[in-house]
């Protein structure tokens, strides 16, 4: 990148601190529920899987870089795109690709952490941060858990209703005015379709839907292989004998990206335990990996429990 370049996103990313600072200020700690990266550095080549989402993506960033293209064919740009599937898919990484690769500013709202601290009055805060990003330029804005708009988690039903139809409507109103050319895209993303309220999706709004699946047994070698490739990168050195993905990929079936991600990252933490007693460490091995699926296994039964109630 150019010196200019780097100057004007230095320049960019300070002013955008100093902004969500005041905002801060005005609302309270946005720390975990507001998030701005100036360009951020990562590609779809980093996420692993999902051939189909990233396709569609890739097309999505002409609106950003080059919306004349849209007017050339008498149509306007897309303003919204909702990203739809289980948890831990990879939606908010596919977002922040989009942003990476259209060289735009990609803002995070966490909107189960703000519904949380902010209930019913998210709706001026989600305002401001449109308006904010609305004119910084290009620029990609995540509504992550965008079901959370329901409320149902803070409120009895029929006042969960009531703010959220306010809720809502807020952010209706600021997708309905966004300036068709305004290089700014809108995403949302929720493994809840059925909280949604149809407002969201309706001509004009959060209109476009991609699927975000869980991965198949080549998604997962790919997305295994990637991060292997990251963690080794980031140690400077090999940390993975050669792997038995005939063994593993049976063990993982029906797991997320997110899922494998952990597992990998307890394999590893293994040998940081073992190296941390001065026992020996050796290179973590496809028998590692499944001692790692089975503890992971069992943790997230123990997790399931809780959250019914059964250990409480």
């Amino acid at each position: 990148m150019a010196p200019e370049a780097d100057d004007l996103q230095w320049a960019l990313k300070r002013r955008l601190e100093d902004v969500f600072a005041k905002l801060g200020e005005k609302y309270g700690d946005l720390t975990g529920r507001v998030e701005a990266s100036v360009r951020p550095q990562v590609s779809f080549d980093e996420v692993g899987g999902l051939a189909q989402a990233k396709t569609a993506l890739r097309g999505f960033a002409t609106a950003l870089t080059d919306p004349e293209r849209y007017r050339e064919w008498g149509i306007t740009p897309p303003k919204g795109v909702l990203l739809y599937g289980p948890p831990g898919t990879g939606k908010a990484m596919l977002a922040r690709a989009l942003a990476g690769v259209s060289e735009a500013v990609f803002f995070h709202l966490k909107l189960f952490n703000l519904t949380s601290k902010f209930g019913p009055n998210t709706a001026e805060l989600l305002q401001e941060v449109i308006r904010i990003a609305i004119g910084e330029g290009r620029a990609v804005l995540l509504l992550d858990d965008v079901d959370a708009l329901a409320l149902d988690h803070l409120l009895p039903a029929p006042q969960a209703r009531e703010a959220s139809a306010r809720l809502v409507a807020a952010l209706c109103e600021k997708l309905d005015a966004l300036e068709p050319m305004a290089r700014v895209l809108v995403m949302a993303s929720t493994s809840r379709t059925d909280a949604l309220d149809p407002a969201l999706v309706a001509p004009g709004r959060l209109d476009h839907l991609v699927e975000v699946t869980l991965p198949d047994a080549a998604a997962q070698r790919e997305i295994f292989e990637l991060i292997r490739t990251r963690a080794e990168r980031e140690a400077g050195r090999p940390l993975f004998e050669g792997l038995d993905y005939r063994k593993i990929l049976p063990a993982v079936g029906g797991m997320s990206g997110a899922d494998i991600s952990e597992i990998l990252r307890r394999a590893l933490e293994a040998k940081v335990h073992a190296a941390t007693a001065g026992g020996a460490t050796r290179l973590v091995t496809t028998g590692d990996i499944l001692e790692a699926v089975d503890a992971y296994r069992r943790i997230r039964g123990v997790v399931e429990k809780i959250r019914y109630g059964q250990y409480l």
